[in-house]
């Protein structure tokens, strides 16, 4: 006689987190982060589920971005050499730090060229084959553009006076890019035509909407959301209640926006579709955030900023990074850090 069994259970909830919690764990050991060190001239990297895990690499005098290959072995960090847009004290830089994530050393250094550019600021990977590197040199209003199989300057382009920082549109076609003149601009990414511009009220940070259907500009105490093809004004946030507000990030699912007020010490999360501030959450002074593989943990890098350009009688902020959980909106800061700018995140586990 066959015995025939036929098993079947379902799952206690409680099971069923603790599962999803040990796949989230496991998830982020894969990941290491990175983190651009401003005032140090160091990038740091560690692993994202041991914070304590890490390594230091030195690169250039104040770098500032950071950009990843497609698959996240790479890493180029543009050494600025200069304070932040308005307070430009130091030596504008020449060089892009080339880093092996894996290894956690800077291998090379690719230079700008010729010499009457510098101050590489802004950096991208050229979608969607990444094989060509962007940097505006702030010293020179000019995009240099590298063959990064080659580690040199390819080509290049004039830029319009002022131009800070910019993103791709998802097929590389185009690049948007904000002054601090206050403008918008659409720019052709091969010869550098201006294809549209508009007006904007302090510009300090572009995104894109989850569906890629909207340009996200952060100003003052407001987001506004422009059409890509024509930086026609489609909706506004304001009155969001904080000061200048940096760079903003739709959360992969679509949910939030992320608004980070460095002044004002807090990340604005926006529900993404009214507007509506969900939680403003202090974590010293941030400048920009970068999701997780998963969606459920955003890292928002805070910058030093010295006592004098806080209002009277505050004392400066030593920045850092911490994690924000989206599902509880815990933070938990990462201890012996400070003076973050540039931030990423590569499913490259150092030491592999």
């Amino acid at each position: 006689m066959e015995l025939m069994t036929d098993i079947r259970f379902k799952a206690s909830p409680r099971l069923v987190l603790l599962a999803a919690l040990v796949a989230a764990r496991l998830a982020a050991s894969d990941q290491t982060v990175l983190v651009v060190q401003e005032g140090l001239g160091k990038v740091v990297e560690f692993d994202a589920a041991k914070p304590s895990q890490r390594a230091e690499i030195s690169v250039g005098s104040k770098p500032h971005e950071i950009a990843l290959s497609a698959d996240g072995s790479t890493a180029y960090v543009s050494n600025f050499g200069l304070l932040e847009a308005d307070h430009k004290v130091g030596t504008p830089g020449n060089t892009i730090s080339v880093i092996d994530v894996a290894r956690g050393v800077e291998v090379r250094r690719f230079k700008i060229s010729p010499s009457l550019l510098a101050a590489p600021h802004g950096l991208k990977l050229r979608p969607p084959a990444s094989e060509e590197l962007y940097t505006n040199a702030e010293s020179g209003d000019a995009m240099v553009i590298f063959d990064i199989a080659a580690g040199k300057v390819k080509r290049g382009f004039p830029l319009p006076a002022g131009v800070h920082n910019f993103i791709f549109s998802p097929n590389g076609l185009s690049l948007f890019a904000f002054s601090t003149n206050g403008q918008v601009f659409r720019i052709n990414a091969e010869d550098g035509r201006v294809e549209a511009k508009t007006d904007a009220v302090s510009p300090r940070g572009l995104a894109w909407t989850a569906d890629h259907s909207s340009l996200i500009v952060s100003g003052q105490g407001e987001l506004a959301f422009l059409d890509p093809a024509n930086l026609k004004l489609r909706n506004r946030f304001s009155n969001l209640g904080v000061h200048q507000i940096f760079y903003p990030a739709a959360s992969p699912d679509g949910r939030f926006i992320l608004a980070p007020a460095v002044i004002d010490g807090v990340v604005l999360v926006l529900n993404a579709n009214s507007g509506e501030v969900l939680r403003k959450i202090s974590t010293g002074s941030p400048l920009l955030s970068v999701f997780s593989a998963d969606g459920h943990t955003a890292w928002i890098s805070n910058v030093l900023v010295p006592s004098t350009m806080l209002p009277a009688g505050s004392e400066a902020r030593p920045g850092g990074v911490v994690a924000l959980n989206l599902d509880t909106f815990a933070v938990s800061p990462v201890p012996d850090l400070v003076d973050a700018n540039g931030l990423a995140i590569s499913p490259i586990a150092r030491g592999r």
